[in-house]
């Protein structure tokens, strides 16, 4: 291991440290939600009614399955490649006698691609399973046409990023990999910023009464919401959800279309108690800054990998079996590629024990916004029964994958609540 190698590993356990001390002293640790933790709630059960939650078994059953293996299949075809010297060879005949940037661009290229389209199959598998129980309605073509705009997105950014690392390591063969570790970190950021707003590429429009009223809730959160938006996701899904994007001035609502469409309050308020229920959860993320936490927490985790990447380019044993001439060599692809979705793969249970202990707190803080347990209540049984979010998964499925709390612990935890009020 080179000098360059070492210093990497060292920036990236050092990362690891940083990162670790912040989510243990920021994050609001909850027992209720963490791997082991209770699933099974009687009383929460009842709310969600006996047929509700035969369906949502039934598609929870046939959905873990695709659902898992498209997550494994690119990870799994990036080592696969790295890992096997058929293939590796493979990879390196593209482009041979090419200019270094132009055959590194087209091995990434072309190793992204692949994994993509490994994962096509059980994605596809997924939506049928969807389609069956009614979580999608667009046409086929529609959802292909969306599938391969994400994937186009991937592959391209992401094979722009890989050539330019190699470039920047035959530039500056020293200290390239801090300039990468740094991008890295920029990189998830931005993505994780970014993410809301896809929601309203759908097609959104505006809705007075709605803004109104969230602006309301806005005001009692003590937060700035400078518009309220409705995505128009109806035609594609009936999912709920509802979404902030933005900082300070900027800050955006998105509310999905199908969440406004339940009869009005019986209370008489212009609109459901369980759309005011959703809104305070989201402006609660916003006052207790969950989505700078995770954001923070996102970029360190990126560059710690991207650290860890670096090192294996930088090391004389990786380079020697790959039958590179440094860690700008284009036989190198395979290497960050690979390292990155493993690790992004790895990260995953550590980042969902985070999210779910931020949803947990942003559950009660909103609960106490509104004062409306029974409607928050009613809230969960209503997004696990529209959304079939799974009422009981295995304890691996929840510990692994989970980003919420499961609808029964929310539903429980909104039932002691209502059950504290005197």
């Amino acid at each position: 291991m080179t000098g360059g190698s070492k210093t990497a590993v060292l920036a990236a356990v050092a990362l690891l440290l940083v990162g670790l001390v912040l989510a243990v002293v920021l994050v609001p640790w909850d027992a209720a939600v963490a791997p082991w933790a209770p699933l099974d709630f009687p009383d929460a059960l009842g709310a969600v009614g006996i047929d509700a939650a035969a369906a949502i078994a039934a598609y929870a059953d046939a959905a873990w399955l695709p659902g898992l293996l498209g997550l494994l299949a690119a990870p799994a075809v990036a080592a696969l490649v790295l890992l096997t010297p058929v293939l590796r060879s493979a990879l390196a005949r593209i482009g041979s006698g090419w200019p270094p940037l132009a055959s590194g661009f087209a091995r990434c290229l072309v190793l992204l691609a692949v994994a993509q389209l490994a994962a096509l199959p059980f994605d596809a598998w997924l939506a049928a399973v969807r389609r069956d129980y009614g979580l999608l309605i667009e046409s086929w073509w529609a959802w292909f046409g969306r599938w391969l705009g994400y994937a186009s997105l991937v592959i391209i950014l992401g094979s722009i990023a890989v050539a330019l690392a190699l470039a920047a390591a035959r530039r500056w063969p020293r200290g390239w990999w801090a300039g990468a570790v740094v991008a890295g970190a920029v990189v998830a950021a931005v993505a994780s910023l970014a993410v809301p707003l896809t929601y309203q590429v759908e097609g959104t429009r505006s809705d007075p009464a709605l803004e109104s009223r969230i602006q309301e809730i806005a005001t009692r959160a003590g937060v700035a919401v400078d518009r309220v938006v409705v995505a128009e996701t109806s035609d594609r899904s009936p999912v709920i959800n509802a979404t902030v994007s933005g900082l300070g001035p900027t800050r955006t609502v998105t509310v999905f279309d199908t969440l406004l469409q339940v009869p009005d309050d019986p209370a008489g308020s212009t609109l459901p108690k369980q759309v005011d229920a959703l809104i305070a959860h989201e402006l609660v993320h916003v006052r207790e800054n969950d989505v700078l936490l995770g954001t923070l927490l996102a970029a360190i985790g990126a560059a710690a990998i991207v650290a860890l990447a670096a090192a294996a380019m930088m090391s004389t044993r990786v380079q020697r079996m790959l039958g590179a001439r440094g860690a700008g060599d284009p036989r190198m692809v395979p290497v960050p590629i690979a390292i990155v979705l493993v690790g992004s793969l790895l990260a995953l249970p550590v980042g969902v024990s985070v999210s779910r202990a931020l949803e947990a707190r942003a559950d009660r803080e909103a609960i106490a916004l509104t004062g409306d347990p029974a409607a928050y209540s009613d809230l969960m049984a209503r997004l696990a029964a529209t959304n079939k979010s799974s009422l009981e998964p295995p304890r691996w499925r929840y510990a692994l994958l989970f980003t919420h709390p499961t609808p029964l612990q929310r539903i429980a935890a909104a039932q002691d609540e209502q059950g504290a009020v005197p």
